[in-house]
């Protein structure tokens, strides 16, 4: 659909890309570097401080909400072997462990492998395989880094206390919780309640060979602050012209693990950049771009855009056109984009944008249910989160893993290594160009560039594996005709607007309710495939399947037809099958509309 990508004005993407600068971006790195930004601190407080007295010195509007959130925030943590021998092993805690304010807690220790845990590439490893060991009762060891869903399995299967075995020499901090932003009286009892400890691969593998020659004795302990804190949450506002009500929303957490720079101080310089070159054309915009600096992101678990995407739902559902993420922007060594995460009706768009800034290919993946992408539940198209990446030989040369930021930095990622040097200043201007060019592709386009006809081609493919995964036991044809169905019409639609836009019947009404029209299928489409709770609710911070509500097709095969179990998740699947077959009804519905209406259109009076 080339046509749709290139319904932009050229000329002015030059000018606006031209004033995009590294100076003011590099000297908030620089600041950033010599300052600690946990959550409910000072030094979180001064990095706000810091950025409006930018946006005030540019004269750029802002709003700074105080948004109280649930943070915890690790403080030590003792990691003792008692038999067969005695000795301590360097660990930390992570985010959300529970405390043990400082009493050991003893028990013997049992090793449970993952899937990958003879892979390097564990990062976000949930897997177990099926177990014999009884956990119960026991300390667990087993490998993660991020691995929340697994510490949570753990748990509810009886282990007392939980270590994890980062996959290299550093130990990375995290954040254990399911639980997506501020917990809930419906969720709050998926906050572990067990102490956790993560150590590196050596030690791990030492743990590993007693576990494999004895029944060793191992005493942890915790120390956390966990409570409420109010936290600077800034927020930047450049009205458009035309719909000043419609907007993007571009963001980034300003919060970080010590210094953080990769981390997420380079992608906190971009948002305000895009704030600087934005505003010095606001008179030349078709619709508002807003920029949020989060807080509580590593310790809150996406308490700040969790709560924004609360305080603010009917609006952002109303109103919101897409949103960016921008965590982790140039950094040293990150000459690929190899991996960028957005949703399929932006694939080609994104890909467009990405070679005409560098000249280089980029190849998409699904966003995984992590950063902050908090919006999903309300149906806004999403793009972006890590950016420019380090090219496979060059982290196979330095020994990187797999990280989640800093570029795929894993020397320097979650950890105190986190500093100045993991920067690069023309990465990040070059990284600051796309985000820029892909902003004003969309606020100033005439019609919005989302392929939804590549999401339903993609999205056929997910339910047609369902089916031949479950075709024996819940009959998803239903489902498949009425995908086909909405993908026909679609083509027609997308038919339709190309001959209008072609044949200068470029009306601003029919514009604007083009638009309307493609921001309710995202509405409606987004949320039944990157979620499973209801619209105003956030589903937990584990990984999230395409069409998660028949996901579960692929365990109907584990129990007997006649068990209760078996008849259970039946009831369950066709109930989500319900689900996904009433979206894609309406989805259709609301194209067919739409097409009648662009043919009866045809013909009015037009501008040229």
């Amino acid at each position: 659909m080339k046509w749709l990508l290139e319904a932009y004005d050229r000329s002015f993407e030059k000018e606006i890309l031209r004033t995009v600068s590294q100076e003011i971006p590099w000297k908030l790195v620089e600041h950033f570097s010599h300052l600690r930004r946990d959550s409910g601190t000072e030094g979180e407080r001064e990095a706000a401080r810091y950025l409006t007295n930018q946006l005030d010195a540019m004269g750029i509007p802002f709003q700074v909400y105080e948004p109280e959130l649930y943070l915890s925030l690790p403080q030590w943590a003792k990691l003792r072997v008692i038999s067969p021998s005695t000795f301590e092993i360097p660990c930390k805690t992570p985010s959300f462990s529970s405390s043990t304010d400082g009493n050991p807690i003893e028990g013997n220790l049992v090793y449970v492998p993952t899937e990958t845990g003879e892979k390097s590439e564990y990062l976000f490893a949930e897997g177990m395989r099926e177990i014999a060991q009884d956990v119960e009762g026991k300390i667990v060891l087993t490998e993660g880094i991020f691995a929340p869903q697994k510490a949570w399995e753990m748990e509810s299967r009886g282990a007392m206390a939980q270590i994890f075995i980062n996959p290299g020499a550093l130990i990375h901090e995290a954040n254990f919780s399911t639980v997506w932003g501020t917990p809930t009286l419906e969720n709050m009892n998926r906050i572990p309640k067990t102490p956790i400890v993560t150590i590196n691969r050596s030690n791990g593998k030492r743990l590993i060979d007693l576990c494999k020659t004895g029944d060793p004795k191992v005493a942890i302990q915790t120390k956390l602050s966990v409570g409420w804190a109010n936290c600077p949450l800034p927020v930047a506002e450049i009205k458009g012209k035309f719909e000043p009500e419609k907007f993007m929303l571009i963001h980034g957490h300003y919060d970080a693990w010590h210094y953080g720079v990769g981390d997420n101080a380079t992608g906190n310089a971009a948002c305000l950049e895009i704030a600087r070159v934005f505003h010095h054309f606001k008179d030349r915009l078709f619709r508002t771009v807003k920029v949020a600096w989060w807080p509580g992101h590593s310790t809150g678990r996406y308490g700040g855009s969790t709560w924004f995407a609360d305080q603010f739902a009917v609006d952002l559902a109303e109103n919101c056109i897409a949103q960016i993420n921008i965590d982790s922007p140039g950094c040293r060594w990150a000459d690929e984009y190899d991996g960028v995460m957005w949703m399929p009706e932006v694939d080609d768009f994104c890909k467009k944008v990405i070679h005409d800034v560098t000249g280089k290919k980029a190849r998409g993946i699904r966003p995984m249910r992590a950063g902050d992408y908090s919006f999903n539940h309300l149906g806004v198209t999403g793009m972006y989160m890590l950016m420019s990446t380090i090219p496979q030989e060059i982290k196979r040369e330095k020994g990187f893993y797999t990280v989640g930021g800093c570029a795929g930095n894993s020397w320097a990622w979650h950890t105190e290594n986190d500093t100045l040097d993991v920067a690069d200043p023309h990465v990040l201007l070059r990284d600051i160009k796309i985000y820029v060019a892909s902003i004003l592709r969309i606020i100033n386009a005439f019609i919005f560039p989302f392929d939804f006809e590549h999401w339903a081609k993609e999205s056929a493919k997910v339910l047609e594996s369902y089916q031949s995964i479950g075709g024996n036991h819940i009959d998803l044809k239903p489902v498949l005709e009425e995908s086909r169905l909405l993908q026909k019409t679609l083509s027609l639609f997308y038919s339709e607007l190309e001959n209008a836009y072609f044949k200068k019947e470029r009306r601003p009404e029919l514009f604007k309710r083009t638009n309307q029209c493609l921001l309710e299928l995202g509405r409606i489409l987004i949320p039944i495939d990157y979620t499973k709770g209801g619209r105003y609710s956030h589903d937990p911070a584990i990984p999230i399947p395409s069409f998660p509500d028949l996901e579960a097709l692929g365990q109907l095969h584990r129990f007997a037809r006649e068990s209760n179990e078996y008849r259970f998740l039946k009831t369950q699947l066709l109930r989500g099958r319900n689900k996904v077959l009433d979206a894609l009804k309406r989805a259709g519905r609301e194209m067919e509309r739409y097409l009648e209406e662009l043919k009866r259109g045809r013909g009015k009076r037009t501008i040229a």
